[in-house]
């Protein structure tokens, strides 16, 4: 894997976050591979994530990003090498492990509400604290007005909103992320990335999101994984050293932010 002091790329300056302490990573793997019969999907992937870090996972449609995740979320076995969650072995879905999708799976018979609660309802939670958890969430994603709406009552992004919640309630460190904003417009998609980077930045949890935008990428993470393809393997990490707190309009228009969506693309083969 490439050394993210490529020239080019943004170096440390006064006021940028500093590299995270050396700790033992939340997420890890080592010589990851994974093939579906002859289609051989990831190649050799080695990386890690340290505790409360934001590294999204960056390539073309097909590379493997989605498939590395379901490895990580424990639905999807791997054949080679190692996959390891708080240094255990992933095996199957684990309950301090939250997962979003690019498409919510909200149920339609069910207010948002009902949705919001239905894993802690399946844990078992009792019910007082299962209302705390739930009106807690409501309120961090500016949902408390609609708790008793129905998905088909909802804007796509007030769905993505509510899909959010579902991982959210039941406090997971982890936090997986699968394109969840992929299919809505540009500017909502704006929105709900400045969304969960305020979620992100009060609770700090480990996430790990899987998305094609560069720009995205660039304003969330505190690295940023570029992925190949055919098969996927990891080409080159880059540490985005953005000060934080981060908000849109200030870090988007920092000389850095735009040097790291280019350096970026040039390594995707999308600029020259």
């Amino acid at each position: 894997m490439a050394s993210v002091a490529t020239a080019g790329v943004p170096q440390h300056e006064e006021g940028a976050r500093p590299a995270a302490e050396a700790v033992a990573n939340h997420i890890e793997a080592k010589g990851l591979n994974k093939t579906f019969g002859q289609f051989k999907a990831l190649e050799d992937i080695d990386f890690g994530i340290r505790p409360q870090e934001f590294v999204s996972v960056l390539g073309p449609s097909g590379c493997g990003k989605s498939t590395l995740l379901r490895i990580v979320a424990g639905l999807i076995p791997y054949e080679t090498g190692s996959a390891t969650i708080k240094g255990e072995k992933i095996r199957s879905p684990r309950p301090d492990v939250g997962v979003v999708f690019q498409t919510n799976n909200m149920l339609p018979w069910l207010t948002v509400r009902g949705n919001v609660e239905l894993g802690a309802r399946i844990r078992n939670m009792p019910a007082d604290a299962r209302k705390v958890a739930v009106d807690k969430v409501l309120d961090v994603l500016s949902l408390t007005k609609f708790a008793d709406a129905h998905p088909h009552q909802l804007s796509g992004g007030m769905r993505q909103r509510a899909s959010i919640g579902q991982a959210l309630v039941l406090d997971p460190p982890i936090l997986l992320m699968d394109e969840p904003f992929g299919a809505l417009d540009a500017l909502t998609r704006d929105k709900l990335n400045v969304e969960l980077l305020r979620i992100w930045q009060e609770h700090r949890k480990t996430v790990m999101l899987i998305t094609h935008s560069i720009a995205e990428a660039v304003f969330l993470s505190d690295r940023v994984l570029v992925m190949a393809d055919r098969p996927g393997k990891i080409i080159e990490e880059v540490t985005i050293d953005l000060p934080r707190p981060r908000d849109a309009a200030t870090t988007r228009a920092l000389p850095k932010f735009g040097e790291y969506v280019a350096y970026l693309g040039k390594v995707m083969g999308v600029a020259n």
